[in-house]
């Protein structure tokens, strides 16, 4: 992989607006696990083809398991835009809002918290958790998929 890296690297110095070149990129550094790393190249992919939804998607969960949930929530969000029945981008949704919430409870009393944020977090979830059921609704997979949102949704009120 260091080869494969460096070589890429190289490439890329020369080739700086080839979006293939920065998406290998992005899934080298996430074999690295290194999320920031991919997510960078991500938003260079991002930046050549803004309206692609799917790419999106794959820079807010690279910026999410590198702890940025609010920008990985604009990500989101951006993807769902785009493409509404995205459903990735709806459990994404999910995901990196309650991540952000999660990532807030572990503060200390000594952070200010912008409640705002956690506000618009909660109501992401709940959009979310709507358009997932929505695009369920009269399948079989539903009750199933109810359950599993419910450990989101419930604790929204809190």
């Amino acid at each position: 992989a260091p080869e494969r890296m460096e070589l890429l690297n190289q490439y890329l110095e020369q080739n700086s607006s080839d979006a293939a070149g920065w998406y290998e990129m992005a899934q080298l550094r996430k074999e690295l696990g290194d999320f920031t790393g991919a997510a960078y190249a991500m938003e260079e992919v991002v930046l050549a083809s803004p309206m692609d939804a799917p790419a999106h998607v794959e820079l807010a969960e690279c910026l999410a398991s590198a702890g940025d949930y609010r920008l990985a929530r604009k990500h989101m969000t951006q993807a769902l835009e785009l493409s509404p029945k995205n459903t990735r981008a709806m459990f994404g949704l999910i995901m990196v809002s309650n991540g952000y919430l999660e990532s807030v409870s572990q503060l200390g009393k000594k952070h200010v918290v912008d409640e705002h944020d956690v506000e618009v977090a909660k109501a992401l979830i709940q959009y979310g958790a709507d358009k997932v059921l929505k695009t369920y609704k009269g399948t079989t997979m539903y009750s199933m998929v109810q359950k599993a949102l419910q450990t989101y949704t419930d604790n929204l009120s809190k």
